[in-house]
């Protein structure tokens, strides 16, 4: 099988922020390559950087040093060329908008014409909000919001799909329901994903490779080729080979190294 090229080039970049004219390292020489067509999860304590991080990719934050390169050019260019479609935290949607205006927003925002509203239609009915294209967000549920900012994202068709804990506030039966889809979706759309998480076993069921960093200043101390085959569904939450693998992450977490 032909090797994929490598998409994304994170190549010994430090992140550094004042606090009380005191400089916080936030991030220590992360050097990190991401294939085209890779789902990859950065796993790591809170306030390790792995927020920072894909805000550095996506050419939101600078850096003090190293460099970040995206598909052969720099990330400022590659989010200039709309590489890149993020998935914040919160679903981030006007209250004025209907699902569906809120759904094509990145899209008028880069001034795409009507021709794109089939596809947000096709995108609505895949995640089974086609029926309330025409609700405001008030009306809508917390998982149906992120499904939303999915759609909004995956309209956009941007090589790399940046997720930024999209399911943290969701209760756990909802966060189950929304990672299904999402591997649906990336499945179907083949985006390069990179996917910020807390939850181990979140990481393992989406991921290709899974990279775990430590606390502040966050450092990759191991990454993680997850061998489950694919297509991957909730149930293989059940197997064997995926508790080992889940207890082999939470080892690593805990910085000792597996037995």
């Amino acid at each position: 099988m032909k090797a994929r090229p490598s998409l994304i080039d994170v190549r010994l970049v430090s992140h550094s922020f004042t606090t009380d004219h005191e400089p916080v390292w936030a991030l220590d020489t992360i050097d990190l390559s991401i294939k085209q067509g890779e789902f990859v999860s950065i796993l790591g304590p809170s306030g390790c950087g792995k927020s920072t991080l894909v805000r550095i990719i996506a050419g939101l934050l600078p850096h003090q040093t190293g460099d970040v390169v995206v598909d052969g050019g720099s990330a400022n260019a590659a989010r200039e060329s709309k590489t890149f479609a993020l998935v914040p935290q919160q679903p981030a949607l006007l209250p004025w908008r209907t699902v569906s205006a809120n759904a094509r927003l990145l899209l008028d925002i880069n001034s795409k014409g009507p021709s794109q509203d089939s596809r947000i239609d096709d995108l609505l009915d895949e995640v089974g909000l086609r029926e309330f294209a025409n609700a405001l967000p008030h009306q809508l549920s917390g998982g149906m919001l992120q499904r939303v900012a999915l759609v909004r994202a995956f309209a956009m068709q941007a090589p790399v799909l940046l997720l930024d804990e999209p399911f943290a506030s969701l209760d756990e039966l909802t966060r189950a329901d929304m990672r299904d889809l999402l591997l649906r979706l990336w499945e179907r759309h083949q985006s390069t994903a990179v996917f910020v998480t807390h939850s181990i076993s979140e990481a393992v069921l989406l991921s290709d490779r899974v990279v775990v960093m430590s606390g502040r200043p966050g450092k990759i101390i191991a990454i993680a080729m997850i061998d489950l085959p694919r297509p991957r569904r909730a149930a293989m939450e059940d197997s064997d080979e995926f508790t080992s693998t889940v207890k082999q992450l939470r080892t690593l977490l805990r910085g000792t190294a597996p037995s």
